[in-house]
């Protein structure tokens, strides 16, 4: 016979009487205990009237009866005679004087035992992950950490400071800083810096717990930038960095590093043709650089799952780690992801490195391919649709616009409004009723428009590679057959809405046409037509740095071997966009600027 599990029904039933009798006492207990926390069903149903009441603010003993009655609760809980009980024992055992010390050891006592039976709970469903023969131990270590962070977030936090306490700490800490308090060149404390002083002062270093994508053409410098920047860091201060290279091998990212910290040509390096003077130095910095708290792993084919699970072991065990870079975000594969398109992967996968980002509370750098649109433009300059391979839609198509009221406008419409009057009248409807979110950008293309006929000769005019919501699952539409069923949302009430299946009636091709590229910020979907579309990938990042380089195709012009790399902030979620530029050097690999 398996033992009761952790409780206290007793502690629990002193604590509703307390508050039938003294309901001046609920406000301090809401915020510290959940519905969740009581053991027995009856007194879940008893503090769930409690919440109710309160919030209307009539929490008395008759409003509580009434309610119960109404709710057709009363009866499951034991009727007016148990309401009875639990003020009879909570004044049996309670004194008023010390009613206060009191609630918070009963608050604590039946908060503890819920923490322990989350335990217990989790513990089990390990256990039965363990017994798994298919399962991978780094899966098992992810859900395991996850089921603890869980029970992390259920613990009360009752530690809350005052502003006298977070002033007098603030003070403290700047007196006891070592580095000079007023001065030009300081540098945030908080944050680690990329080492380019241009770029730094536009993104404010490299924010802990943001995703940042460096993104470009192929040829253009990525990678190399990335390692500058590791080198700036090794170099300047004491932290920890952490590279995934699903690329280059760890001994080509050494080389570089050696050749930057040696100023020895790589080729040379690569090549073994050094002098006794850089032999002497290549070994100085092998004893730098062995002192270095910096870990390569450059295994290909990696899983997102893998890197999250090394990523926290890494830090578990190095605490001087503050950076992560990845390179590059398209050779990241999925695990346990079938029968989906490679963008929504690609969604799951930077969603998984913001969360990751935000668990660790340090930057993750992510390079990324540009799509192969750009290569078809006569003006190569890299946009924000440039990263993503969500689609366009057809300039003919309605989408929902609040716009002073709620009614469904033509998407051309959008463009005889200048951009500083859209971005602050005109607001998509995204994922609820109550919910508007600003366009931020629209851009403007030609690209071949498929037309997909659904009930009652509903049209959808999209590009083949845009997602729908296809059967609970997002599909691009040139995967789309005619037997699928597009998710459809109805608003029927102002607080409800439906979701409805509809078959596709046929797909044809159209036109080759102007099409509309929408970014809407914070949103995974928007509604075309009723039917629900997928958002842009790139709404995952933080920070997007988008490395660009005018004459890239006219290699004749490079002065003394270097060029002119343009970056360009299209997005910094908690500060300014911008541009600024470094000059690279092809024979050393420094960037300069």
């Amino acid at each position: 016979m398996l033992p009761i599990p952790p409780q206290n029904y007793l502690a629990e039933e002193i604590l509703l009487g307390c508050i039938l009798i003294n309901p001046y006492i609920f406000p301090d207990i809401i915020s510290t205990i959940k519905v969740e926390s009581f053991f027995l069903e009856c007194n879940q149903l008893i503090y769930i009237n409690f919440i109710v009441v309160y919030k209307l603010n009539k929490l008395h003993p008759i409003e509580v009866l009434y309610h119960l009655s109404e709710t057709k609760s009363l009866y499951k809980i034991g009727g007016i005679k148990k309401i009875i009980e639990l003020m009879k024992q909570s004044q049996v055992f309670i004194s008023s004087n010390n009613l206060k010390i009191y609630v918070n050891e009963l608050v604590h006592l039946i908060n503890n035992n819920y923490i322990k039976r989350l335990i217990i709970q989790y513990g089990y469903n390990i256990i039965k992950l363990g017994y798994i023969q298919k399962f991978a131990s780094h899966l098992l270590y992810n859900k395991a950490s996850q089921y603890l962070n869980i029970t992390v977030e259920k613990i009360p936090k009752e530690n809350f400071e005052n502003l006298h306490t977070l002033i007098g700490n603030f003070i403290l800490n700047l007196k006891s800083c070592k580095k000079p308090l007023i001065n030009d060149n300081t540098t945030s404390i908080s944050t680690i810096k990329s080492g380019f002083q241009n770029l730094d002062n536009l993104t404010n270093g490299l924010p802990n717990g943001e995703l940042i994508i460096i993104a470009a053409r192929p040829s253009t410098g990525k990678t190399s930038l990335a390692i500058n920047i590791t080198y700036n860091i090794l170099k300047n201060s004491e932290y920890g960095i952490c590279i995934f290279s699903l690329e280059m091998s760890s001994q080509q990212i050494l080389n570089k590093l050696i050749a930057m910290y040696s100023k020895i040509l790589p080729s040379s390096l690569a090549n073994h043709i050094i002098n006794k003077r850089e032999w002497q130095e290549i070994q100085k910095t092998c004893k730098k650089l062995l002192k270095s708290p910096l870990h390569i792993h450059d295994k290909p084919n990696i899983s997102i799952d893998n890197i999250e699970y090394l990523s926290k072991l890494w830090i578990q065990e190095n605490k001087i780690i503050k950076l992560i870079i990845i390179d590059y975000l398209q050779l990241i594969n999925t695990e346990n992801m079938y029968n989906v398109g490679r963008v929504q992967e690609l969604s799951h996968i930077t969603r998984k490195l913001k969360l990751l980002a935000q668990y660790l509370n340090i930057p993750i750098i992510t390079l990324s391919q540009l799509n192969r649109s750009i290569e078809l433009r006569v003006n190569k300059k890299p946009i924000l649709s440039d990263l993503r391979e969500s689609g366009c839609l057809s300039t003919d198509v309605k989408i929902n616009i609040i716009k002073n009221n709620n009614r469904l406008i033509n998407i051309n419409s959008l463009t005889q409004v200048s951009k500083q009057q859209y971005n602050e009248r005109i607001y998509l409807s995204i994922n609820n009723y109550n919910y508007n979110h600003k366009v931020s950008n629209i851009y403007y293309k030609l690209k071949h428009i498929f037309c997909n006929t659904l009930y009652k000769n509903t049209k959808l005019k999209l590009t083949d590679n845009h997602k729908c919501l296809i059967n609970n699952t997002w599909k691009q539409n040139n995967n789309i057959l005619d037997n699928n069923t597009f998710t459809i949302n109805y608003i029927h009430t102002k607080d409800k809405q439906y979701l409805e299946y509809k078959y596709v009636n046929k797909i044809k091709y159209k036109a080759y046409s102007y099409t509309y590229d929408i970014t809407i910020n914070n949103c995974f979907n928007l509604f075309c037509n009723h039917a629900i579309l997928h958002n842009s990938i790139e709404q995952d990042a933080d920070i997007i740095m988008m490395l660009y380089e005018k004459n890239q195709e006219n290699k004749d012009i490079y002065i003394n071997n270097t060029k002119i790399i343009d970056i360009i902030l299209s997005k910094n979620r908690n500060g300014p966009t911008g541009s600024c530029s470094l000059i690279f050097s092809l024979d050393t690999n420094f960037f300069n600027g």
